[in-house]
């Protein structure tokens, strides 16, 4: 058959129109949660999960004398705040009433996102020409809300947080921010720098320790000696804080509470209960060429089995609220 120029034209174009459907296609099956057909587990199961979740949140915040109609702080078991922090959430009034709660470094750019997109707002255009963190340009479109208002919207609201395994936060925050100061400026590094990394390698760094002279962050180990000596119901930066003092979910009754592990089924489950078909696309992938179990190791490795039963008793709570474990870890 003679290619004619109309018929190259025309097979070019038809390539072109392919590619596009399935690029289309992997966006629609891959970047979003709230199409998961892969998953074979029932939704009542997931449903039931949730709400055995949401008892064992109940029952450890019981434990230590913390339910949202406590009437005095004092009473409490251990060091709480006595009122949800309500400048921290963000409230959402389109069509379903909704109430999120970031926990920085689990998802929260990713939820982040997607309630921007919720406003047909393009967060990358924002951050990229006014030079601005995620959190900056969400928080201009969803502004704090003061108490009483808060506290009246929250009794109406949806409400939910996501979590993860506390050591893997942990990780991955020290990662992110305080490992090297020279990369990822654009999203604080050098102020991480300024504000901890310098105090902590001039307490925790011994004149004897075996480091690499060029090197001024501080390492893993000493971040994590640092974290145990700190009074973190104090001074705690938001990318380390403990969930149950951030989030409060003893003085909230969050309606879902997504884990990491159970990522894609509990955001299903988010967006039946708010009417959403979209979910959030995900942000942040593992590092190249190394698996979580590979980067757990090679880190908590650094550290003595007393030295990881230390940093446990620190998040202590939020391994008892939410039914994570340090086994794994003990035994690196």
């Amino acid at each position: 058959m003679r290619l004619t120029p109309s018929r190259i034209v025309y097979a070019f174009l038809s390539v072109i129109v392919f590619l596009l459907v399935i690029q289309t296609l992997h966006t629609i099956t891959n970047g979003l949660f709230a199409i998961d057909h892969g998953s074979s587990i029932p939704m009542e199961e997931i449903e039931q999960r949730m709400s055995q979740r949401l008892k064992q949140v109940a029952e450890t915040c019981a434990k230590y004398k913390i339910r949202p109609d406590s009437v005095n702080s004092a009473d409490y078991a251990i060091p709480h705040p006595p009122a949800p922090q309500y400048s921290v959430l963000y409230y959402q009034f389109q069509r379903k009433k909704t109430v999120y709660c970031p926990i920085y470094k689990a998802a929260s750019t990713s939820m982040l996102h997607w309630l921007l997109s919720m406003k047909h707002i393009n967060a990358e255009y924002e951050m990229k020409t006014r030079h601005r963190q995620i959190s900056e340009v969400a928080r201009q479109h969803y502004p704090s809300i003061d108490y009483p208002a808060a506290a009246e919207l929250l009794k109406e609201a949806k409400k939910w947080m996501v979590v993860r395994h506390p050591f893997e936060r942990i990780l991955s925050a020290y990662r992110d921010k305080l490992e090297n100061s020279t990369i990822g400026r654009e999203h604080g590094t050098l102020h991480f720098y300024e504000k901890y990394g310098r105090k902590i390698v001039a307490k925790y760094r011994k004149a004897t320790d075996n480091q690499d002279e060029t090197r001024i962050e501080p390492t893993f180990a000493e971040f994590v000696s640092y974290l145990i000596d700190t009074d973190l119901t104090l001074y705690a930066d938001d990318h380390w804080i403990p969930y149950y003092l951030f989030c409060t979910p003893c003085l909230i009754n969050y309606d879902v509470i997504i884990q990491f592990e159970t990522l894609q089924e509990d955001v299903q489950l988010l967006l039946n209960l708010i009417g959403e078909k979209r979910g959030p696309s995900w942000k942040h992938s593992a590092s190249v060429g190394r698996s979580k179990t590979e980067l757990i190791r090679s880190y908590y490795g650094q550290l003595s089995r007393e030295t990881i039963g230390k940093l446990h008793d620190k998040y202590r709570i939020d391994f008892e609220l939410f039914g994570y474990s340090i086994d794994g870890y003990l035994s690196i």
